[in-house]
């Protein structure tokens, strides 16, 4: 169960085997079901997820109703919401799980604490934080001036999992887009 986190740390920095050991002891399996709510509005995130099998999904709901997907994580990928997990205050967003899931849970405590006390999990920390913040950059700079098809060709090119593993409207609320609009633009490819 945590051969794979073992490989996410190695690929992320040089860890030590004991350094590997001391990390994963702070994981806890977790199974969920598919939509299962692991943090809701207005609660304050207390969990960081490493995603061994299955799909999380960060999104909210606008004023209007509509759902709007920040972020999916896949298989050996890490995820929260991250926003309310650092700042601890109360969420905007819903982390829910997508599809039933096998994830390995750290707790917010035990998570900055390896930040503190672990340089290559520091690392680790730092390369999520830079991802995040690029992957967010990049999205809002595409997507403002993109016509959809575009935004469709954006998704193709950086993460082409999402189009065949995620339901087309989640894919659309990712876009910004309706069901609809997306299986028209999907036609004209």
């Amino acid at each position: 169960m945590y051969q794979q986190l073992e490989q996410f740390l190695r690929d992320n920095s040089s860890f030590s085997s004991e350094s590997i050991q001391n990390v994963t002891s702070h994981f806890k399996p977790l199974k969920t079901k598919r939509n299962e709510i692991l943090c809701s509005v207005g609660q304050v995130c207390k969990n960081f997820y490493f995603i061994n099998k299955g799909c999380l999904r960060m999104y909210e709901i606008d004023t209007k109703g509509n759902e709007a997907t920040a972020y999916f994580a896949l298989e050996d990928q890490i995820i929260s919401a991250i926003t309310s997990f650092v700042l601890q205050q109360p969420s905007r967003d819903f982390l829910v799980s997508f599809e039933p899931s096998d994830l390995l849970v750290i707790s917010r405590d035990s998570f900055f604490k390896l930040v503190e006390t672990v340089p290559e999990f520091r690392e680790v920390y730092s390369k999520f934080m830079e991802f995040s913040f690029i992957h967010s950059q990049m999205r809002i700079y595409s997507f403002l001036g993109m016509e959809g098809i575009d935004k469709l060709r954006w998704v193709m090119e950086h993460e082409p999992k999402l189009l065949t593993r995620i339901s087309s409207k989640a894919v659309a609320s990712y876009l910004g887009m309706t069901n609809s609009t997306l299986s028209k633009l999907r036609a004209q490819l």
